[in-house]
């Protein structure tokens, strides 16, 4: 036998086990109620200090477990699916009423929610007026914060909040949500006012008298206080989740559907600038930290740090932005890039990954799932292999013993979380995703990574 053909075996071996995994935690969270019991069982605490879980949220909710069985009744449409997904809606409908509209935001509001619906409502035949009314809320609320101006006041006045334009709860995730319903009039309209703010933040500000990128983030605007702590003049965020990639990558792939406004290719094309010269370099390629700060930036200098490859921090979603900015411009320099940090975090190796246990933000999901997507979209052949060696590192994480088979890595233990950002409905979306034809999936522009 070949090593090739040996190798074809084995991943197909693989695959076929991965599938197998992810119909076993699909069956274990069929059952809505007993899920969000398992995940509020006393002592199944997060580190943030609460329950994992929130039925409303994209994150950390039912729109994430729908979202799954979406894409089980896609594949597998005579085996009922879509009954258990309506279970779940009916759960979802009831969290909406006790807990009320949550903002516009992909993984904590209602663009979260709307994707899930639109991904069981078999091509619009199904829930169309609950979609009606969820499009409705979500285009008034970002109208109306761009109609105020809040977005461009606090770019102009000294720096911007990555919750205002990131993946997670700001203009990003939603943006790309609207590109889905991008058909209907004003969808389109107010996705485009998105983009037009997308282009506004690649246009430098002066902090401090120096001219810096348009995404600055003031000290005020850091998440946590060890942060405000370590940049106390501001800094620049590297992460596809909370930092520019993100917006590079909704101006790429919006540019890739055919949606353009004014500036957005020149926006394009400074956010990749900016992103390759913010790599740094070791023996196995290049990589990025989670920052720049703002002394970096202004003096060049760079200090010591290493970030995971993750989703959320790292080589893994920025590189995979870059690809998509080299796509949507035909820039070969940009294509190439992407693919050469692809490159080095395999050669880096699993030790120096720094990834948190199986799910899909931090963890081996996401960077398997991006994979998957360079593999099938480069047509690079060593991306086969790149496969293979991170699906070989998850399917360790299988557990039968937990409650939803995968559980999320927090400080050594295992926190039973059942989501698509960092729970197990994420890993069985990646797992079930390996040998499907990636334009086929109902999931994963969530993530703005396609």
């Amino acid at each position: 036998m070949s090593e090739i053909v040996r190798e074809s075996a084995q991943h197909t071996e693989l695959s076929a086990k991965a599938k197998i995994i992810a119909m076993e935690v699909a069956e274990r969270l069929k059952n809505p109620l007993q899920v969000k019991e398992q995940v509020m069982a006393p002592g199944n605490i997060s580190v943030f200090g609460d329950h994992p879980w929130q039925d409303t949220l994209l994150s950390a909710g039912y729109p994430g477990i729908i979202l799954l069985f979406g894409e089980l009744d896609r594949q597998f449409p005579e085996d009922n699916w879509d009954m258990i997904a309506h279970d779940h809606l009916l759960a979802l409908q009831e969290g909406l009423r006790n807990e009320g509209y949550p903002n516009a935001s992909m993984f904590s509001g209602l663009a979260g929610v709307a994707v899930a619906i639109k991904a069981v409502s078999h091509g619009g035949t199904r829930y169309q007026g609950f979609l009606d009314k969820l499009n409705e809320l979500i285009i008034a609320e970002v109208e109306d914060k761009l109609r105020r101006d809040e977005y461009f006041f606090y770019n102009n006045q000294g720096g911007v909040s990555p919750v205002f334009y990131d993946v997670i709860m700001g203009l990003t995730g939603t943006g790309r949500y609207l590109l889905e319903i991008a058909d209907e009039a004003k969808a389109k309209t107010t996705l485009c006012s998105i983009l037009s703010y997308m282009v506004e933040l690649a246009q430098p500000i002066t902090i401090n008298g120096r001219d810096v990128p348009g995404w600055y983030v003031p000290e005020k605007h850091q998440f946590t206080d060890e942060d405000k702590k370590r940049f106390p003049n501001g800094n620049f965020n590297c992460g596809l989740a909370h930092g520019i990639p993100g917006p590079m990558a909704l101006l790429s792939i919006a540019l890739i559907h055919n949606i353009e406004v004014e500036g957005q290719r020149e926006a394009v094309e400074v956010m990749a600038r900016w992103l390759i010269d913010a790599a740094r370099t070791d023996e196995s390629g290049i990589y990025w930290t989670s920052f720049i700060s703002y002394e970096e930036q202004t003096t060049g200098q760079t200090a010591p740090e290493r970030a995971r490859d993750a989703w959320c921090y790292g080589a893994a979603g920025t590189a995979r932005a870059l690809f998509l900015a080299g796509k949507a411009l035909d820039n070969e320099e940009f294509y190439q890039q992407g693919l050469y940090g692809f490159d080095s975090i395999f050669k880096r190796g699993e030790a120096q990954w720094q990834l948190s246990g199986p799910t899909f933000c931090h963890g081996y999901a996401g960077l398997l799932h991006i994979t998957s997507r360079m593999a099938a979209e480069s047509g690079e052949e060593r991306f086969h292999t790149y496969i293979k060696e991170v699906l070989s590192i998850l399917l360790r994480h299988y557990d039968p013993e937990l409650p939803f088979v995968f559980g999320d890595l927090e400080v050594q233990e295992y926190i039973h979380k059942a989501g698509i950002l960092d729970g197990a409905a994420g890993v069985a979306l990646t797992l079930l995703s390996l040998d499907q034809p990636m334009d086929k999936l109902v999931w994963d522009h969530v993530f703005v990574i396609a």
